[in-house]
């Protein structure tokens, strides 16, 4: 990026928060992301549309034994939470979801969202003033986090 190097080039100090959500994709609560989806005008057919995308989904475990012969077959369960993974939507109604991600950094960090990975560039002349940053967004992040995506360990 070019806010690196210049930083870099201007002896400033530069920091990187990541966050690599795993499971994230499983972990969008289905009636936050179709508030979401209101607030940014996706209503009326469109938003019927990715309702019954994501709602109304079933699965189940089958376990196929091949050494003893044995299968075994959970029971069929609904889908409360996710998004489709191995979709071209799955990754769009991710981002959906946590696009207010960004609006809790400060103006002298820079987010970088790309589906479930998500990374904040701090760069600063000050280590104090850099410091103190890094610490208020990470606060500010890990409480969105534990809030928007619950399911996810942190």
């Amino acid at each position: 990026m070019n806010e690196v190097l210049n930083a870099l080039n201007n002896k400033q100090i530069v920091g990187v928060i990541f966050c690599d959500l795993t499971k994230a994709f499983d972990c969008v609560d289905h009636g936050i992301l179709i508030q979401k989806m209101e607030k940014y005008g996706i209503i009326g057919k469109g938003k019927e549309l990715i309702q019954s995308y994501i709602k109304g989904r079933y699965w189940r475990v089958l376990i196929d034994n091949k050494t003893n012969r044995n299968t075994a077959v959970s029971n069929w369960a609904m889908i409360k939470h996710g998004v489709p993974q191995g979709s071209v939507l799955g990754p769009i109604l991710f981002l959906l979801y946590i696009n207010d991600l960004p609006t809790l950094i400060n103006k002298k960090a820079i987010p970088v969202l790309f589906a479930d990975d998500t990374s904040i560039l701090f760069t600063h002349s000050n280590f104090m003033e850099f410091h103190v940053n890094i610490e208020t967004v990470l606060g500010n992040v890990s409480t969105w986090f534990k809030k928007k995506l619950p399911f996810i360990k942190h």
